[in-house]
């Protein structure tokens, strides 16, 4: 696990055992891990889960987050790539040969099937 990874994650853990875990300023896949995390601490407390089973949940929970934050990173560089690439591919539309515009146009998703598309 990466060490950021497991930072946060240590963050997020405290803040999940206090009595009202406030999940402000999260996005969506750490208010998910920190409020489910809380809610199993919470059975855990009142003897509903087993050490074990509280165990094995945060566990789990950690595995999602990390995908989480793993396709976050992974959508945030494709879209980094995307607004690098538009300048060429605007230019290649309106001036490349007819092969480069029909690869814009696949490239952008405007041609999907394989008939071509004028």
């Amino acid at each position: 696990m990466k060490q950021e990874y497991k930072e946060e994650i240590e963050k997020l853990t405290e803040r999940a055992k206090k009595r009202e875990p406030k999940a402000d300023g999260l996005n969506i896949g750490e208010k998910f891990f920190t409020e489910l995390l809380h809610l199993y601490i919470e059975q855990y407390r009142i003897n509903q889960i087993t050490a074990e089973e509280l165990i094995m949940k945060k566990k789990q929970l950690e595995k999602d987050l990390i995908n989480y934050w793993d396709w976050a990173e992974i959508f945030k560089l494709h879209c980094e790539i995307r607004n690098r690439q538009s300048a060429t591919l605007i230019e290649a539309e309106k001036n490349g040969c007819p092969i480069c515009k029909r690869l814009v146009r696949i490239f952008d998703g405007r041609e999907t099937s394989n008939v071509r598309q004028e």
